[in-house]
Order: C-alpha cells, then structure tokens, then sequence
C-alpha cells in the first residue's frame, strides 16, 4: 500500500489498517470485527448509489460469533451488495471444525436469510475467481447479498511458522493431513495450469517469484530499520484529523 495508517493499541498488541483510496475500510484484528463493518460500507454505497460491491473474508472461526448473523440479516433485509466470503481452513485456531459444528456445512447459514450461498473449491483460483465474478454482478444489480464458503487450509501454524505459541510445538494437525493439503496448493496449481496452457513459461514464473521475495524481503529489512514509534504518537491516526 501506497498510503497506510496504523492505529496501535495500549499494549501494542493490535492495530487497524485501512487505504479507504482503495476500499480497504480496516483490517480489525478481533474475530468477525470487519463483517459489521463491511456491512456499513455496502450500506453506505447503497445510499450513496455508487454502484460498489462491500467483500467481507472471515475464517470459520467467525462462524461462531453473533456479529456475523446479525450482519446477514440486516445485509439481505436491505439487499446490499455485500459478498459474505468464509476461508474455511477446517480448523477454529487449533480445533478441528468438527468439535465446533455439528455438520461442516457453512454455507447453509446464509440460506434461512433468503442469501443466495455456494460452496467452492478455495484452492482453485479460476473457480473462485468465476464464482466471484458472478457473485459482483447479482449485487451490482440489486440481488445481493451473496455467501460464498471457499474450502481452503493454511499450510502454516495459526501463529506463525511453527505455531509455538506455548513454548513447544502446539500445531495439531497430523502430518499426512498437512501434506495433502499442501499438494493442492493453489499457487502451484495456477503455475501448472499458466505453463500447460502455455500461457506463461517456467522461467516467468520464476522471475516473478524471485521479485516477490525480494520485495518481502526489503520490506522486512525497512521494517527493521524503523524506529520504534514514540509514546506521544500513540493516539495518532484513531480519529480522523
């Protein structure tokens, strides 16, 4: 992001990111914060008859809070042009979804709202990308809101590489399951599928790679480099000037 505003909390734990320039409203850290929050955006483009499509992504740990249902409601009893998105990695944190739903069916939670809902592969990057599409063009015509569940799973630990959040290794997820999971990874997918259909070549894929880490990387180094903000600073950016 080209313009980016942080507002860090008292134990600077949290912070909140937004690039309204780009739609991006924030990027609260609290379980199913942003879905209200989209809401209002899809409400106010709704007022405002500016022909914008609000995406709200929550993981199926979401699915348990109260917000996410109160937001449905209100979205469908206003048809705003909101899409629901729910990255279902099967795992709350570290509980398997099993030990938190009945039946692994999420999408079927926007249906008793009348919400269109689907569910599709989320690592398969033309299928979601087609089911988006269509997804935009209902709420641009007024027949939103729309869910949309995207089976997906992180390759990673829930908190960083290891998931080593309680001094040994926590990642409950048994090894084989992991390997699966990470022979569907959609990035590699979509390189198979770009250099089958000739679309692009392996050394292309490469290049662009390369200039990806690079670019994390600088970042990283800058971000190291930066001093720590002062203490006069810390109520900066919460309200608008």
């Amino acid at each position: 992001m080209e313009r980016r505003k942080v507002a860090q909390g008292a134990e600077g734990a949290q912070c909140t990111i937004t690039d309204p320039e780009r739609g991006i409203l924030a990027a609260a850290p609290i379980v199913a914060g942003t879905i209200s929050l989209a809401v209002g955006s899809a409400l106010a483009s709704k007022i405002r008859k500016e022909n914008r499509v609000a995406v709200s992504f929550f993981g199926d740990g979401a699915v348990g809070e109260g917000v996410l249902y109160e937001s449905l409601n209100f979205a469908a009893l206003r048809k705003l042009p909101i899409i629901f998105v729910c990255e279902n990695i099967l795992y709350s944190t570290h509980m398997l979804i099993r030990n938190c739903r009945p039946e692994n069916n999420i999408f079927k939670i926007g249906k008793p709202f009348c919400i269109l809902s689907c569910r599709v592969d989320g690592n398969d990057v033309l299928r979601v990308y087609e089911v988006s599409r269509k997804a935009v063009d209902l709420c641009r015509k007024g027949q939103g809101p729309v869910f949309i569940e995207c089976m997906t799973y992180r390759l990673r630990g829930h908190v960083g590489p290891d998931d080593n959040i309680q001094g040994t290794h926590t990642d409950i997820r048994p090894p084989e399951e992991v390997s699966k999971w990470r022979k569907r990874d959609p990035v590699k997918k979509f390189e198979s599928f770009l250099i089958k259909n000739s679309i692009l070549e392996k050394e292309d894929l490469e290049k662009i790679s390369q200039e990806a880490k690079k670019e994390v990387e600088d970042a990283l180094a800058f971000a190291k480099k930066s001093p720590y903000p002062k203490e006069g600073e810390l109520a900066r950016y919460v309200f608008k000037d």
